[in-house]
């Protein structure tokens, strides 16, 4: 298995990205990490509310969720949230070459 993206146009963006969706565990109401070449998102997978950073053209990276680096509130469309969700990599899957995931 390979790390699973999904893929929207999300806010004001011009062109669909590919999302990766970092691991999160559901059992402790987390947030979910999304993150493309040039946007970057974190929200709570069951109301959508969260944070989004697309401006520009530069890369993003984590840094770039805080407000004073230009992220805003943001409604992720429910059916980003569900896929977002559906696509967590589980404990034991193999991500990439090297390795198992393990998710304590």
């Amino acid at each position: 298995m390979r790390i699973k993206t999904v893929t929207a146009k999300l806010a004001t963006m011009r062109k669909p990205q590919n999302f990766v969706i970092y691991p999160f565990k559901p059992e402790s109401n987390g947030t979910i990490t999304v993150q493309s070449e040039k946007a970057i998102g974190r929200f709570d997978p069951v109301t959508g509310q969260g944070v989004l950073n697309s401006k520009g053209q530069s890369y993003k990276y984590f840094v770039h969720l805080m407000p004073q680096m230009g992220a805003v509130p943001y409604t992720f469309p429910r059916e980003f949230v569900d896929e977002c969700v559906a696509s967590q990599p589980q404990s034991g899957d193999s991500i990439g070459p090297n390795g198992t995931v393990r998710i304590a």
